[in-house]
């Protein structure tokens, strides 16, 4: 084949590659680089996240992304350069440079003790500025945001593009958190609203009404605060999802899907899944839900077993429960209780094993009528029963947000062998 042949290929490749990349946004090249590198197509989430640097899109773990994605191609060099960038720029996450597997290989690098250096440093920052209850932003945006768009739908030739630009793309940073393996597009939310299209309308009033439970939220941080010094109070983001998860934490801060909150007088049912009836709850469980992810955000846990997930969610539930009134769980713990004997057998037989499918997110069992996500309630009791025998109240909650020894702190508190 002729030399300008080829060229001119190569110039019609980069032309589509390029033309691509204009076709989507930065917030969408990143989460296509974050679905490239699930599927371990390296190249891809390299060129990717590299894109939606390149087109602004700022994010906490943007550049540790890159650098795993680099690693995992074998450029170790550029995984390096990648998580320098990110320091510099004030990225955090330095449990996660400490203890990641998937880094070993860079540890032994001479430039790898400035880089946790100035994470440590840029997490203590961040700590300090976050240290009062006080200052925490109540961000809704989101929520007003997502409803000028909704108005917009019916009218729309093109919805799912709509929602895109409108709502996802002009999104606060919490909830450009929330878009990937959550509303994921789009596409997939106007999919959910299509499915649900009464209930999404008829929570919309008690959605606009989320700043009214801020008073509440403001008293239990300020509880937590006089339990636990170390406590640090991120910004909390109020938004509207594709009715799949009622909240999570990120590096930004808390980010809480308040469609998972809809149930109430005249909010209709009949469009809702079996799932959706048994997770979604009533708007007066909100704070609960919002508390119990402030205990992950301060949580240094990293568990393999099943017995660290059950402590990690467990601990967050039993934490909330002294800060503030409510349990969006409140199913799992009727059941739990009723059923205790048992779930505790079977949960210490399986405890030490790394399948958390019959106990956390998900693992119902409609057959026996069990309820999804025990290991929330067994999490629970072990750190209650922690919690109760220590003579230090202050210390004992040091150790459920902190432990590294699962194993020590629940013989520690004699729930499996009561003394």
């Amino acid at each position: 084949m002729k030399l300008n042949t080829l060229l001119g290929m190569a110039v019609c490749v980069s032309a589509t590659m390029t033309c691509a990349y204009a076709q989507q946004s930065p917030r969408q090249l990143a989460n296509a680089a974050a679905t490239a590198l699930e599927k371990k197509d390296y190249a891809a989430a390299i060129s990717g996240y590299r894109a939606a640097r390149d087109g602004g899109y700022r994010d906490a773990t943007l550049m540790y992304d890159l650098a795993t994605a680099h690693l995992k191609a074998g450029n170790e060099a550029e995984a390096l350069a990648a998580l320098e960038r990110g320091v510099a720029e004030g990225m955090r996450l330095a449990a996660y440079l400490a203890e990641d597997p998937d880094l070993a290989p860079l540890r032994g690098n001479p430039r790898w003790p400035a880089i946790v250096q100035r994470a440590t440093a840029n997490e203590a920052a961040y700590q300090a500025g976050h240290a009062s209850p006080e200052q925490f932003k109540f961000i809704t945006s989101d929520l007003d945001r997502f409803w000028k768009v909704f108005e917009q739908l019916p009218a729309a030739s093109a919805p799912a593009q709509l929602l895109d630009q409108q709502y996802l793309d002009a999104g606060s940073v919490g909830l450009q958190g929330f878009i990937p393996h959550r509303i994921g597009s789009g596409a997939n939310l106007y999919a959910s609203i299509s499915k649900r299209p009464k209930y999404y309308a008829a929570i919309r009033p008690q959605t606009l009404q989320t700043g009214r439970i801020e008073p509440a939220l403001r008293g239990a941080m300020r509880k937590f605060k006089g339990l636990y010094d170390k406590a640090t109070f991120p910004d909390v983001y109020f938004l509207i999802g594709a009715m799949n998860s009622g909240g999570t934490s990120s590096p930004d801060g808390l980010l809480i899907g308040v469609d998972m909150f809809g149930l109430g007088p005249g909010v209709p049912t009949d469009e809702l899944t079996g799932w959706h009836k048994k997770s979604i709850n009533s708007f007066d469980a909100l704070p609960s839900l919002v508390t119990h992810e402030l205990m992950h955000f301060q949580q240094n846990l990293m568990p393999q077993t099943l017995l660290g997930h059950a402590i990690k969610e467990g601990g967050a539930d039993f934490m909330t429960s002294l800060l503030i009134d409510g349990n969006f769980n409140q199913k799992i713990y009727t059941y739990g209780y009723a059923h205790e004997a048992e779930l505790k057998q079977q949960f210490f037989a399986a405890m030490q094993g790394s399948d958390t499918s019959q106990w956390l997110y998900g693992g119902a069992d409609e057959a026996t009528g069990r309820p999804a996500d025990l290991g929330y309630f067994m999490g629970f009791r072990i750190c209650q029963a922690y919690y109760q025998q220590a003579k230090d109240k202050k210390q004992a909650i040091a150790e459920i947000l902190n432990t590294r020894n699962f194993e020590r702190l629940l013989a520690d508190s004699g729930y499996q062998n009561p003394r």
